[in-house]
């Protein structure tokens, strides 16, 4: 993965830049969802009886693109409001297209002086991706993560990653809770820390919703990007 240096950064908008995204992601997001869109179409063209899960496909296709206008305007809105105090929370499992989105848009966030704030979880999840995105900006000082339970509660690998970060939280207070439990209590504090709130979840990310719900009651700005 490639990112943009600083001076470019600084010296353009990065919304203006993003409209030249190949220099900093290997992938041209329009191409990939066109691409996507005429191979699942095709395998379908010949068969009247798939005319349902063309219907689908396509509002799939239509929710996808969305996602990418919501970054872009979320990529664009960065500069205008900087400093802030940012909470990117999500799902533990996404495809490696949205860990690099993901990694682009900590990026550009600490870039421009706002505070990251995020948690554990699976190292191909969003919050470890939150994480390499903002090592990469070389800015310990904002990036502070907020762990459910003890360190090493944490997966092997993920551990491995947080010994970069400065800004290490444990809430060992909850060593003996469940997970779920744990994890819901963590997005609190998190939230509590925050000043914006973007999310990452599929439709049946339970505890990453009731965080998106309970952001939303405390009148935090919030964007919620749904994965399917």
């Amino acid at each position: 993965m490639m990112f943009c240096s600083p001076k470019i950064f600084t010296n353009n908008s990065i919304f203006g830049y993003y409209k030249f995204k190949n220099k900093c992601l290997n992938i041209n997001f329009s191409s990939y969802t066109t691409k996507f869109r005429a191979k699942k179409i095709t395998s379908l063209n010949n068969n009247d009886d798939n005319q349902a899960v063309k219907e689908k496909i396509q509002i799939n296709d239509e929710e996808r693109d969305k996602m990418f206008d919501t970054i872009l305007q979320e990529l664009s809105a960065i500069q205008q409001n900087a400093p802030r105090r940012v909470a990117i929370l999500g799902t533990r499992h996404f495809s490696y297209l949205h860990q690099q989105i993901v990694e682009l848009l900590t990026y550009a966030n600490i870039l421009v002086g706002n505070h990251v704030f995020t948690s554990g979880g699976a190292v191909s999840g969003t919050n470890a991706a939150v994480i390499k995105g903002a090592l990469r900006a070389e800015r310990p000082d904002l990036l502070t993560v907020v762990l459910p339970q003890s360190l090493n509660r944490q997966p092997p690998d993920v551990r491995e990653l947080l010994e970069k970060v400065k800004n290490v939280i444990e809430m060992r207070e909850n060593d003996d809770l469940p997970l779920d439990v744990a994890s819901r209590l963590c997005n609190s504090d998190i939230l509590s820390r925050c000043d914006h709130l973007i999310s990452f979840a599929f439709h049946d990310s339970v505890v990453v919703l009731e965080a998106t719900r309970e952001a939303k009651a405390l009148n935090k700005l919030v964007t919620l990007l749904y994965l399917d």
